[in-house]
């Protein structure tokens, strides 16, 4: 069974009593790294998944008939510790009150949760956890764990160092440009075959974003929200003018902020704000839009070519996905100089093809905040005055 690097952040909760919440997506490998963790359990544990009717009566049950069947389906007594999973927790009727009451009054169980929306989530996981709960976001694969599910490894150890020879490199653009067609869920990854791995896409595509978002959402304008999902996908990247889109879609502003309030908390999309300082005037306020999975804003467009958009929207993820930067912002002033990615305050502007040129706008974010900059490319031509990376390097 692969790994996951988010396993080295869990593992410092592994021993303490805090209930751990994993949540994102679905088919992003919550079930698989709650089973890599349980492997490890020194004693005993118990799986439930949610998604199973008796498994899901049983724990909507009474507490106490809970904890009869651990003692006679695990031989479980209360002074023994035991390692409890639940798969798809956003099913039980009252989580809150499940988790708090266990938790409470029996110090000897561990609860390892996951959950696949935040909104449900959220409507049902209340602030009386709090102090109890210690969430974990699983992304999709980042790029290094996609190359070790291509058991790729011996390139997964130096994809981030800049002294490679120009043959790795070119081996490891082979594998980059087939992780920003398809991106980084586990199944599809493991998929040789081109059409194969559409069908896949299109399978979680009907499954979440048709069905469980709108399902989630109470979306009844459901070929206006289609039509949004494409105009955000053609437009990844760009700014996102909430007049202009709700005047196309031919819908009110606060339908549309409600809809991509519920794209982002349904890991679809995310909305980064701009870089700001204490300096006046260079702030434009409207956002840009990102989809979190490249290869589902690939399926929205039906294109696969790695293009500008693509690109970019493919760093972004790449960067997200990886947990390399805390806080991801763009810089742009108001004679529109712009730079793609502020990334924990240092700029990065991407160039499918760098000539080699000086990039005016890194210059002045030089000037004014004395910040290292980068130039991303797939492309590199060496610039003096520039760190020059290929978008793996950073």
């Amino acid at each position: 069974m692969y790994t996951r690097k988010v396993i080295e952040k869990i593992k410092p909760f592994l021993t303490t009593h805090d209930v751990l919440l994993f949540y994102w997506a679905r088919q992003v490998g919550k079930t698989s790294i709650m089973k890599i963790i349980q492997q490890d359990v020194k004693g005993k544990s118990a799986f439930f998944d949610l998604e199973n009717p008796k498994r899901l009566e049983l724990l909507n049950s009474n507490f106490e008939i809970f904890i009869e069947y651990l003692k006679i389906a695990y031989a479980w007594t209360e002074t023994e510790d035991i390692v409890i999973f639940i798969d798809e927790i956003q099913y039980l009727n009252h989580p809150t009150s499940f988790l708090k009451y266990l938790y409470d009054h029996y110090e000897h169980i561990k609860f390892i949760v996951s959950g696949s929306s935040t909104l449900d989530i959220r409507g049902k996981l209340k602030d009386s956890l709090v102090g109890r709960l210690i969430k974990f976001e699983i992304f999709p694969l980042s790029f290094e764990e996609f190359l070790i599910f291509k058991w790729k490894d011996t390139l997964a150890n130096v994809v981030w160092t800049s002294q490679k020879l120009a043959l790795i490199n070119d081996e490891i653009r082979h594998y980059y440009e087939e992780y920003a067609k398809f991106w980084g869920y586990p199944k599809i990854v493991l998929t040789p075959d081109f059409f194969t791995k559409k069908e896949y896409l299109k399978q979680i595509f009907q499954m979440y974003v048709q069905k469980d978002i709108k399902d989630i959402g109470k979306i009844r304008e459901v070929d206006k929200f289609n039509k949004l999902l494409k105009l955000l996908a053609e437009q990844s990247w760009n700014l996102v003018n909430i007049t202009e889109i709700s005047k196309v879609l031919e819908i009110s502003k606060i339908t549309l902020n409600e809809w991509l309030f519920l794209l982002e908390s349904t890991f679809v999309i995310r909305l980064i704000k701009p870089f700001f300082t204490s300096i006046r005037g260079e702030i434009t306020k409207m956002p840009k839009v990102f989809f979190i999975d490249n290869g589902l804003r690939n399926f929205i467009n039906d294109n696969y070519e790695i293009g500008w958009n693509s690109f970019e929207n493919t760093f972004f993820a790449y960067i997200n996905n990886a947990y390399k930067a805390e806080n991801i912002n763009f810089y742009r002033t108001q004679d529109k100089q712009e730079i793609d990615f502020v990334l924990d305050g240092k700029p990065f502007e991407l160039k499918l093809g760098y000539n080699g040129n000086n990039v005016t706008a890194l210059n002045n974010f030089e000037e004014k905040y004395a910040k290292k900059w980068t130039v991303i490319t797939l492309e590199q031509r060496k610039n003096e005055r520039y760190n020059i990376l290929f978008p793996w390097e950073v």
